[in-house]
């Protein structure tokens, strides 16, 4: 009986645990970037991630148009060398999945980072963190429209037009001094 008792509480306890640690998402807004700027930005980097100190070893990706969903699986290796340690081999592997929405109240560009495996959690926001930094350094600054910022004041400061390439004006040369004393040797 005792042995029933604690195999139920096991049972139990690893739901919850999978509860806890799967399936994790992270979403971030994504305002002033339409949405065909935003599909191109998550495709460019899910086909081509960018990791400091990892190498992609696999990574395949599978893109559903119609409904501006991505899936990834991808594989990362890297040895890891630490003082007074032998270097340590370490191996990565991440499912996940990128869909864009849109926020409800908001009205804004949704990006929904979606882990689809069992794994800590943080782990799941750095991994997503860096995905969107890397989107974010592909799309440049967002181009801040009047409809963007609700009852923002328009500015409607002109824009001076552009310098011309060559200068209008020239810089007399320096000219030599007779009258200075040569250097002594």
């Amino acid at each position: 009986m005792r042995i029933l008792s604690a195999l139920c509480s096991a049972t139990i306890v690893t739901s919850f645990l999978a509860v806890g640690v799967g399936c994790t998402t992270r979403s971030q807004l994504f305002d002033g970037y339409s949405d065909d700027q935003l599909w191109t930005a998550m495709v460019a980097t899910a086909r081509s991630p960018e990791y400091d100190n990892w190498k992609v070893s696999d990574n395949e990706v599978f893109l559903d148009d119609s409904s501006r969903r991505i899936e990834i699986y991808r594989v990362l290796k890297r040895t890891l060398v630490s003082p007074y340690s032998d270097p340590r081999r370490e191996e990565a592997e991440w499912k996940f999945q990128v869909v864009l929405t849109r926020d409800e109240e908001l009205d804004q560009p949704l990006i929904d980072f979606t882990a689809r495996q069992l794994t800590v959690p943080a782990h799941v926001w750095d991994e997503a963190d860096r995905y969107f930094q890397q989107m974010r350094t592909l799309l440049g600054p967002a181009k801040m429209t009047p409809t963007a910022i609700p009852n923002a004041p328009i500015d409607e400061t002109p824009i001076p037009p552009p310098l011309d390439a060559t200068p209008t004006t020239t810089e007399p040369e320096p000219t030599a001094d007779p009258a200075a004393e040569p250097l002594p040797e």
